[in-house]
């Protein structure tokens, strides 16, 4: 193994210090995103936009967010994809649809690190009576960091009116 991948596999361990994650502020036109529960809500924040005919969610890396490589942890890659998927799929017809993730994947093709700014921009490839297929591209300072594809089983429609718009 090179030196290279052995210290992003292995170490050095980063400081377990908290950075500063304050500055968490979006990029114009973006609204935060409402959590959907306790996972997101530490995941978080989350923000969000509608960009030609896509849903865009985007958060900005935290030191919470990092692997001991000190770049954007895989795990935190695949649910913001996931995330975005599912609120394309949410907001594929009105009423806004409740839909569970029935599949996920995600390719890993690079990373960032804390204090930038990522996006995953998701699109609906169909919205059929049950299910709901989505695609989705993750990027940072316009560098493709992962691909996703999604599949979502609708299982009612959203009358709590939460993500409106």
């Amino acid at each position: 193994m090179n030196e290279h991948a052995r210290k992003l596999a292995f170490g050095p361990f980063h400081n377990m210090a908290i950075a500063d994650d304050t500055n968490d502020t979006p990029p114009d036109g973006f609204e935060r995103l409402p959590t959907f529960g306790p996972y997101h809500q530490m995941a978080g924040p989350m923000y969000w936009r509608r960009d030609d005919g896509a849903m865009v969610v985007g958060l900005r890396v935290q030191d919470k967010h990092r692997n001991r490589g000190a770049m954007m942890h895989g795990g935190m890659i695949c649910t913001l994809a996931d995330t975005a998927c599912h609120w394309a799929a949410k907001h594929a017809r009105e009423p806004l649809l409740v839909a569970l993730t029935t599949g996920l994947n995600v390719s890993l093709m690079g990373n960032a690190g804390p204090g930038e700014w990522v996006e995953a921009r998701a699109q609906v490839l169909r919205a059929g009576r049950s299910i709901v297929f989505t695609d989705c591209r993750i990027s940072s300072a316009g560098r493709t960091i992962a691909q996703a594809s999604a599949q979502f089983q609708i299982v009612g429609e959203d009358t709590t009116g939460a993500g409106a718009r």
